[in-house]
């Protein structure tokens, strides 16, 4: 009789914590509050994107097959983005289209096929629903002589962060390191603040541009790379009261 109410307790607690789909249910305990979502899957084909393109990524995958085939991988963070007490993924990827492919002399390979970003929900059952694929949104290399380089990273808080970095290794001595932060609020992704830095390997000469989308306050610092006796300088301005950007909106560069 024991084991009988013992298995039944364990079923009931199981039935609580997820519903019939996977999903979590918050019981009121350590787990934040869930608030309500919609995941954006077209219902007629599930394989077209949100510019009504083919899609590069699944609807529906698990961890070990959420990387499309045929692709380089551009950067993969997992975190809890929504604030519902599962792990999260976010993906870029970039097709090796062969028309868009270049191979110099000794073997090096240049692909410019367009990086597309994903972000997968975590499902209490381990599977990840597809929330949004968006191309035209992180950068890729436009030919031989310039490199970019992106990394991804969740915060404490659960948000989205975006650092990239140009390189050029002819025609520019400038070097632009920028990030880009979002958070996950009103059903969407919005961008809440960005650092936009560049400076010249040949003078030192810096600017970092540090904006609060939502203070909307701007600080623009300029300072030397290689000179510490020169002082920085730093001016405040107010942003333009505009409504937030969502992810996707544009290019990050």
């Amino acid at each position: 009789m024991k084991k009988v109410f013992i298995l039944l307790a364990v079923i009931s607690f199981a039935l609580y914590s997820c519903d019939g789909n996977g999903n979590n249910k918050n019981n009121g305990g350590s787990t934040p509050e869930q608030t309500e979502q919609t995941v954006d899957t077209p219902t007629e084909n599930l394989n077209i994107n949100n510019n009504g393109d083919a899609a590069l990524f699944k609807p529906e995958v698990t961890a070990k097959d959420v990387f499309p085939n045929n692709c380089d991988t551009v950067c993969f963070q997992q975190g809890d983005l929504n604030n519902d007490g599962i792990q999260d993924m976010v993906i870029c990827a970039t097709p090796r289209n062969p028309e868009n492919m270049m191979v110099r002399d000794d073997g090096y390979e240049y692909n410019f096929n367009e990086p597309v970003l994903a972000i997968y929900f975590g499902k209490c059952d381990e599977t990840y629903s597809l929330f949004k694929e968006y191309p035209n949104t992180i950068p890729g290399p436009e030919d031989e002589f310039g490199f970019v380089t992106v990394d991804s990273e969740t915060t404490d808080e659960g948000d989205l962060k975006f650092d990239i970095e140009w390189f050029y290794s002819a025609g520019s001595s400038a070097v632009d390191q920028n990030s880009y932060l979002y958070r996950y609020q009103d059903g969407d992704f919005y961008l809440i603040g960005s650092e936009i830095q560049s400076y010249s390997r040949m003078s030192g000469e810096a600017e970092n541009v540090s904006n609060n989308y939502l203070t909307k306050k701007q600080l623009t610092t300029t300072f030397s790379m290689k000179d510490d006796n020169v002082k920085p300088t730093e001016t405040w301005s107010d942003l333009p009261d505009e409504p937030l950007e969502k992810l996707g909106a544009k290019t990050l560069y």
